[in-house]
C-alpha cells in the first residue's frame, strides 16, 4: 500500500523550514526544504527559503542553483535576485555581486536589501586590495608571466608525435624534507591567520581524519563519525579560502612589515629565549639518556629517546640552530643502547648466555628461571608492526640526516624480521650498513649485522653466520672496548655449530634422497650401501655429501669422546635386525628351519 501523503505538505515544510531558519537550525531547516522539494519542487517560496538556508550556511554553490532556478521560473522576482547577489558574495565573488545588486536597485529602492550588497561589495573590494593596489602587478609580475606560459588554448588541436603501447606510470616527484616542513608550516601559518582559534578545530580535525580508531566494530557509527568530521573540516577550509579570498596573504604580509621596530625586537628576544630554552631542554635529555646509557638500562634510553625526538620533531632550524647536531648525538646514543645489549655475561651460566643469545637473535627461548639484565631492559612494548612500518618507511623517505636514517633502516630491518620477511629485511640491513660505512660509524654498522645475522640464525644459515661472525669480528676492532662484542660473537658461532649438529641428519637424509634420485639404476644400488657404510663413521671421520668446511675441533671432541682403549675403528650405532622377507602370493609363508 502507499503511504497516504500529508495534506498541505508544501505549506507545513516550507514554513516549519522558515521557523526553523528564524531558531539558526539551518541543517534542519533545509532538511525540512529538502521535503517540500520533494513534494513541490516549482514553487518559488520554497526555492527562495531555501536558497537563503543555504546561504546563511554557507553553501552558496546550492544557494546559486536555488536562486537561478527561481529565476528561471519567475524572471522579475526581486527576492530570487537578492538570493542570487548573496549567493556570489558568499561564493566570494564579488564583482558580480556588486553588479547583481546594482542591477536590482534601479528597479527596487526600498527595503535597502541591494544597495546594502552594494556596500558591503565595495568595502569587501576596498579591503582586499587595501594600500597594495600600485604594488600586486609589480611585486607579483614575474610569476604572472610564468602562469601565462603554462596557460594552453583548449580549443587548440593537440598533435602526439608517438603514442606508446607501453603504459609508464606518471612520475611524481618526491618532496624533500626542507619543502614539506616548509609546506607544513605555511598550512598552519595561513590557518592561523585566517580562522584565529578555530585553526585548532581544524587541526584537530585533519588529525582525526588519519585516526585509525574513527572506523570501529561499530559501522554504522564509524561512517556516521567520518561524516560529522569530513563535513565539518570542509565547512572551515572553505571558511578560510573565502576569508583569504577577501584579504590575500601578501597584503598580511605587508600589514605585518609596516610594524614598528620596537615590536621587532621584541620579537627577535622572544626568539632568542625560545632557542635558549629549547637548547637547555635538549641537552638535559641527552644527559638523561646518557646516564642510562652508563647504566645499561636500554629501556630507560629507549624513552628519553622518544621524548626528544617528539620535542625535536615540533622544532625548526629557525628555532633551534643546532637541530641536526643534536639529532646525531641522540641516534649515535641510541646506537650503543642497542649495541650494548650484545654483550655475555660472565656471572650467568652457560645456558643463561645462550639463552640470552637466542632472545636478542629472535630464536625459540623457554621460560627463564633466572632474572636477566638483557631481558628485563630490552625496550620491548606491544604495538601494531603494520602501523609501526609504515610509519618508519615515511619517516625514512622524508629524512635527510644520515645517522637518524641509519636507525630508521635498522628498525625497518628489525621489524621486517620479526615478521618472517628475510629477504626484505636483510635488502635493509645492508643499506643500514652501508649508511654507517659512509659517516664512518662503526656501532650502526654492527647493530645492522646483528639484524643480518638474526635473520640467518633463524634460517639455520650456518655458512653465512660463519662468514658474518669473521667480518664482525675485524670490524668491531674499530670500537674503544670491542672484547664483549668479540666475545659475544664467539658465542653466537658455537650456538651455530651445535644447531647445525642437531638438524645435520635429517638434511643429510634429504639430500642423499635428491642424489639417488637423479642416478642410473645401476648404480644406486652401490651408492646406496655407501651412504650406509658413511652413516656408520662418526661425524668427523665421513665424507661430507653437504657442502660444508671441515670442522677439527669437533673432530677431536668426537674422537676423545667415543675412543675406547684398543680400538682401531671406533664403532658406529647399534644396527637393528632387517626384517624378515615377506612374499607377495597370497597364503605363502618362508619359515625359517
Amino acid at each position: 500500500m502507499e503511504e497516504r501523503r500529508l495534506f498541505g505538505a508544501l505549506t507545513v515544510y516550507r514554513e516549519w523550514g522558515a521557523y526553523l531558519r528564524r531558531l539558526e537550525q539551518f541543517e534542519k531547516a533545509k532538511a525540512s526544504y529538502d521535503e517540500a522539494f520533494r513534494n513541490v519542487p516549482e514553487d518559488i517560496r520554497m526555492l527562495i527559503g531555501r536558497s537563503q538556508v543555504c546561504s546563511d550556511a554557507v553553501q552558496p554553490i546550492q544557494a546559486y542553483a536555488d536562486a537561478q532556478l527561481a529565476l528561471k521560473l519567475e524572471p522579475s522576482n526581486m527576492n530570487a535576485r537578492n538570493m542570487q547577489a548573496r549567493a556570489l558574495y558568499t561564493m566570494s565573488d564579488f564583482e558580480r555581486s556588486v553588479v547583481m545588486n546594482c542591477r536590482g536597485a534601479r528597479v527596487r529602492r526600498q527595503p535597502p536589501y541591494f544597495v546594502e550588497g552594494i556596500n558591503q561589495g565595495i568595502e569587501t573590494i576596498q579591503d582586499c586590495i587595501g594600500v597594495n593596489a600600485g604594488n600586486v602587478m609589480l611585486d607579483f609580475l614575474p610569476l604572472i608571466k610564468k602562469s601565462e606560459v603554462k596557460l594552453t588554448d583548449e580549443n587548440e588541436p593537440k598533435k602526439t608525435l608517438h603514442v606508446s603501447r607501453i603504459p609508464r606510470p606518471e612520475k611524481k616527484k618526491k618532496l624533500t624534507q626542507m619543502q614539506a616542513r616548509k609546506h607544513a608550516i605555511l598550512a598552519r601559518v595561513l590557518a592561523m591567520k585566517y580562522l584565529g582559534p578555530m585553526a585548532y578545530d581544524k587541526f584537530f580535525l585533519q588529525k582525526l581524519t588519519e585516526d585509525q580508531r574513527l572506523m570501529s566494530a561499530n559501522s554504522v557509527g564509524s561512517i556516521e563519525l567520518k561524516k560529522i568530521v569530513n563535513e565539518s573540516l570542509r565547512s572551515l577550509t572553505e571558511r578560510q579560502e573565502m576569508l583569504r579570498a577577501q584579504r590575500p596573504y601578501y597584503s598580511v604580509k605587508l600589514a605585518e612589515k609596516a610594524e614598528s621596530k620596537y615590536q621587532n625586537k621584541y620579537k627577535l628576544k622572544v626568539l632568542n629565549k625560545e632557542r635558549e630554552i629549547g637548547a637547555q631542554t635538549v641537552e638535559r635529555s641527552l644527559r638523561q639518556i646518557e646516564k642510562s646509557l652508563k647504566a645499561k638500562h636500554v629501556m630507560d634510553v629507549m624513552m628519553y629517546a622518544e621524548r626528544l625526538q617528539t620535542f625535536l620533531d615540533l622544532k625548526t632550524p629557525r628555532t633551534l640552530p643546532d637541530k641536526d647536531v643534536y639529532i646525531d648525538r641522540l641516534y649515535r646514543a641510541v646506537g650503543e643502547a642497542y649495541l650494548c645489549q650484545h654483550r655475555v655475561s660472565y656471572t650467568l651460566s652457560e645456558r643463561s648466555n645462550r639463552r640470552r643469545i637466542a632472545f636478542l637473535m629472535g630464536l625459540p627461548v623457554g621460560r627463564p628461571k633466572s632474572y636477566d639484565s638483557v631481558l628485563g631492559n630490552y625496550p620491548y612494548k606491544f604495538i601494531d608492526i603494520k602501523k609501526a612500518m609504515s610509519k618508519v618507511s615515511a619517516c625514512l623517505e622524508m629524512c635527510e640526516n644520515s645517522t637518524m636514517r641509519c636507525w630508521l633502516m635498522y628498525e625497518l630491518a628489525r621489524l621486517l624480521t620479526s615478521q618472517k620477511n628475510y629477504a626484505l629485511a636483510k635488502y635493509y640491513a645492508k643499506r643500514c650498513q652501508r649508511e654507517a660505512q659512509k659517516i664512518s660509524n662503526a656501532t650502526w654498522w654492527l647493530n645492522g649485522l646483528f639484524v643480518l645475522m638474526s635473520g640467518d640464525m633463524q634460517q639455520s644459515n650456518a655458512n653465512e653466520v660463519r662468514a658474518q661472525v669473521e667480518e664482525a669480528y675485524e670490524y668491531s676492532k674499530k670500537l674503544q672496548d670491542p672484547e664483549e662484542v668479540q666475545a659475544f660473537l664467539s658465542k653466537c658461532a658455537e650456538m651455530m655449530a651445535d644447531q647445525v649438529a642437531t638438524d645435520e641428519q635429517k638434511v643429510i637424509v634429504q639430500r642423499e634422497t635428491q642424489i639417488l634420485d637423479i642416478m642410473e639404476p645401476a648404480k644406486r644400488v652401490e651408492t646406496q650401501v655407501l651412504f650406509k657404510r658413511i652413516s656408520i663413521l662418526p661425524r668427523g671421520r665421513r665424507f661430507p655429501v653437504l657442502p660444508q668446511g671441515v670442522d677439527f675441533a669437533s673432530q677431536k671432541i668426537e674422537r676423545r669422546r667415543r675412543r675406547q682403549p684398543g680400538l682401531t675403528v671406533i664403532p658406529g650405532p647399534p644396527r637393528a635386525l632387517p626384517p624378515p622377507p615377506k612374499s607377495d602370493t597370497l597364503g605363502f609363508q618362508v619359515f625359517d628351519i
